[in-house]
C-alpha cells in the first residue's frame, strides 16, 4: 500500500499588532497635558489675586457671659451672637474661616452688680470686636451695637429631685435603692412658676439595659424659665442578680367571729419567692404568713347563696424590700363549722 503524503501549505505568520501608541494619540496626549496645565497656572494665579482683594463679608463672633448668679434674672434674652459686617483682604477671611474668632467673653457681676440691670457699651463692645480683626478690616457694622438688660431678682425654692425613668433591667436582674445625690436642689424662678413646682426629675439615662451596679451622672430636667444651683446629680443604682425561695406555710384565718371556725382546704399552700442572691440567707420562714379572711356573707353558721365558694390566700406578713412573689394554690375552699 502506498501513501502519497503531500506537504502542507505552509501557514503565513501571524504578526501582532504593535502595541505602542500612535503618533497621533501621544500628540493629544502631550496636548491635553499642556492645557491642564495652564488650568492650573490660571487658577493659581486667581486664587492669588482673589487673596489680595478687598471683600465683604459678615462675621459672627460668639458671645458667653460669666458670673450670672442664679438668683438674678434678666428682662431681655442676651445675645449669643455679635454679627459684624467688615471690608478687609480675602486672605483675611480665609484665615478666621480655618482658625475661627475667639468668643466675647463678658463679666457683668464683675463689672457692676446687676442692681437694675447689666449694659454693655457700643465703645466696649466694639472695643472687644476690633481685638479680634486684624489691623485691616475696616468695620462696617457691628449688631447689635450695644447689649442692654433690665435684671430683677428671682425667688427661691429647695426642690426634691425624683429619678425620671430608669434604663431597661436585664430578665433575671433587679434593682436595689436607688440614691440621688444630691437629693435636693435649690431652684430660682418667678413666684408664679415656683408655686407650680413640688419637685424636679432627672433626664433619661445613657445607658439602655443595666446589668451590674451603676453609678453615673445624669442632667436634671428644668422647666424653662427655672434656674438651679446644680444641673447634674448623681445616680447610684444597685443591680443584683435574682434567684428563688420557695417556703410552705399554714394558711391562717382572719376576721373569725367568736364561735366559729373556718377551715381552709387545703391548710397550706406555697410561695415561691423571688429576691436578691444577697437576701437568700435573710429570711426564714416566721418572716412570712399566709391567711385569708373570713367571708362577711356567713352568719350564724349558715351560707347564704350568695357567699363566695373560694377565699383568695394573701400575704399578710413579709419584708418591706420584698416585691415579687408567687401563692400556689392562690385560693381555697374552705368548710365553717360552729364551736359547741
Amino acid at each position: 500500500m502506498r501513501l502519497d503524503l503531500k506537504n502542507p501549505t505552509p501557514s503565513k505568520p501571524i504578526v501582532a499588532k504593535s502595541l505602542k501608541p500612535s503618533p497621533r494619540r501621544r500628540r493629544r496626549s502631550r496636548e491635553f497635558l499642556t492645557f491642564l496645565v495652564f488650568v492650573l497656572l490660571s487658577a493659581t494665579f486667581w486664587f492669588v489675586q482673589s487673596l489680595q482683594r478687598r471683600f465683604t463679608y459678615t462675621l459672627r463672633i460668639p458671645v458667653t457671659y460669666d458670673s450670672i448668679p442664679p438668683e438674678v434674672g434678666l428682662q431681655s434674652k442676651l445675645p449669643e451672637f455679635i454679627e459684624v459686617s467688615l471690608e478687609d483682604e480675602g486672605g483675611r477671611f480665609l484665615e478666621y474661616s480655618m482658625r475661627g474668632i475667639a468668643p466675647i467673653r463678658l463679666h457683668p457681676q464683675r463689672d457692676q452688680q446687676l442692681i437694675g440691670g447689666f449694659s454693655i457699651s457700643a465703645s466696649a463692645l466694639s472695643a472687644e470686636v476690633r481685638s479680634r480683626l486684624s489691623s485691616s478690616a475696616r468695620i462696617i457694622s457691628v449688631s447689635p451695637s450695644a447689649i442692654n438688660a433690665s435684671a430683677y431678682r428671682r425667688q427661691r425654692k429647695v426642690l426634691p429631685i425624683t429619678l425620671g425613668s430608669l434604663p431597661q433591667i436585664a430578665t433575671g436582674y433587679a434593682v436595689g435603692e436607688i440614691e440621688l445625690t444630691p437629693a435636693e436642689v435649690t431652684v430660682f424662678a418667678s413666684g408664679r412658676t415656683l408655686d407650680t413646682l413640688t419637685s424636679l426629675r432627672t433626664e433619661p439615662f445613657a445607658e439602655e439595659t443595666l446589668t451590674t451596679t451603676t453609678t453615673t451622672k445624669v442632667r436634671i430636667h428644668l422647666p424653662e424659665g427655672v434656674y438651679a444651683s446644680t444641673t447634674m446629680v448623681q445616680v447610684h443604682i444597685p443591680v443584683e442578680q435574682l434567684t428563688e425561695q420557695t417556703f410552705t406555710l399554714p394558711v391562717e384565718v382572719t376576721g373569725l367571729p367568736e364561735g366559729f371556725i373556718l377551715q381552709p382546704l387545703p391548710s397550706s399552700a406555697t410561695i415561691q419567692l423571688t429576691l436578691p442572691r444577697s437576701r437568700y440567707k435573710e429570711i426564714q420562714p416566721e418572716d412570712l404568713t399566709l391567711a385569708v379572711a373570713y367571708p362577711t356573707l356567713v352568719s350564724s353558721g349558715e351560707a347564704k347563696s350568695d357567699a363566695p365558694r373560694q377565699l383568695p390566700i394573701q400575704l399578710i406578713k413579709k419584708p418591706d424590700w420584698l416585691k415579687n412573689y408567687r401563692i400556689t394554690p392562690d385560693h381555697v375552699q374552705y368548710v365553717i363549722e360552729e364551736r359547741k
